[in-house]
């Protein structure tokens, strides 16, 4: 026995502690600065909360799909007024290869939970085995997307230990499913950048957020305006001819912090969720993203909005075309009242739940210990 001297006497020397390793949670997701940064706050806040959390990129393609096959698959889809995939049934294939990698990404990382956001799906059967190969301790699936009116989300969510969804749309709680807002402050991201001035306002609305034909809707009583739209879709079909519309179009997609810095710069941030939020629930994440910035937002109106913020004190809201243009012309005259309101949406974003909150919801609905 090891001993050593304390005051003439020998005591026997304690056996060093050692402590347990930190859990380990794999996240599928977005993982690349051009996308949405849920992935990466979800990561974070598994890190706050003790465990050894890493990201793996569900989007990613194979360069030779990416370079040689998509591009050849559209055109003989354009040739042939068909659709054509020529990965289909090739280690390329996007589902084939996103399967594979996450197979080497389980193998290299052995996490204790895996937290799929969908995002993009991975097979049952895939899960399955990862989960008895690599003594996974749960799996589980988080649908953040817009709510479905066919059975997909009912059926994906049988491929999981635990399945969680951002709305309460097409399920109940025979299901299994339950309510979990993707909805939280990642202050790291989103923060103020620069005062709120004249001198530094580069526009007067902005919108960023993918096409779709609710959204254009809306934004088409807006074109008068300095309105900046930045998103994917808005350049297909026949809007390409629209010169009104695209002259307001920006690009095809900002994030990070050149998106921060814009909200930051411009007059009124535009929401205008991609669903009908009134009808089916649910909320993006802009919600909370924008006021956090201490810029002025302007979204749909529903009732999950007002557990959030007060309309009129905090944000703004709107639930038409109609009523949403009137608000654009009041609030960019009274530059006073929209920069107070920006100001109190900045304060009460402060007190809202963080994504360290939501992370330790979903550990305790699961039962992790």
């Amino acid at each position: 026995m090891i001993a050593f001297l304390v005051g003439g006497l020998t005591r026997p020397q304690s056996p060093a502690v050692t402590a347990d390793p930190p859990p380990r949670v794999l996240i599928s997701y977005f993982f690349e600065d051009d996308s949405i940064p849920l992935g990466f706050a979800c990561r974070d806040a598994f890190e706050a909360l003790g465990f050894h959390a890493r990201g793996f990129h569900g989007q990613a393609e194979h360069r030779f799909y990416r370079h040689v096959l998509k591009p050849a698959s559209k055109l003989l889809k354009a040739l042939s007024a068909r659709p054509v995939d020529l990965s289909r049934g090739t280690r390329w294939h996007n589902a084939a290869f996103r399967e594979a990698e996450l197979r080497r990404a389980v193998a290299d990382f052995r996490p204790d939970l895996l937290l799929v956001i969908r995002g993009n799906s991975f097979d049952g059967r895939v899960l399955s085995e990862l989960k008895a190969e690599y003594g996974i301790r749960a799996c589980v699936g988080w649908w953040v997307k817009d709510p479905r009116s066919d059975d997909q989300m009912l059926r994906d969510a049988d491929s999981y230990d635990h399945y969680f969804c951002i709305h309460t749309h097409g399920y109940d709680a025979a299901s299994g499913i339950h309510h979990l807002p993707a909805l939280g402050v990642y202050s790291r991201l989103y923060r103020p950048t620069v005062a709120r001035s004249e001198s530094n306002f580069v526009a007067d609305i902005v919108f960023a957020g993918g096409h779709g034909e609710r959204r254009e809707r809306y934004v088409r009583p807006l074109l008068d305006h300095d309105l900046r739209i930045y998103g994917p879709g808005w350049r297909k079909g026949r809007r390409i001819f629209d010169g009104r519309l695209m002259r307001r179009w920006a690009g095809s997609g900002i994030w990070g912090e050149p998106l921060v810095d814009m909200y930051c710069r411009s007059r009124i941030v535009l929401n205008v969720t991609s669903w009908d939020p009134q009808r089916l629930g649910g909320q993006n994440l802009r919600l909370l993203d924008v006021p956090a910035t201490a810029a002025f937002l302007l979204t749909d109106d529903t009732d999950e909005v007002r557990e959030y913020f007060t309309p009129g004190q905090e944000i703004e809201t709107f639930t038409t075309p109609e009523e949403l243009r009137d608000k654009v012309a009041f609030y960019l005259a009274r530059p006073e009242a929209r920069e107070r309101i920006a100001r109190a949406g900045y304060e009460r974003s402060r007190r809202l739940p963080t994504y360290e909150m939501r992370m330790k919801a979903l550990l305790d609905a699961i039962g992790w210990r």
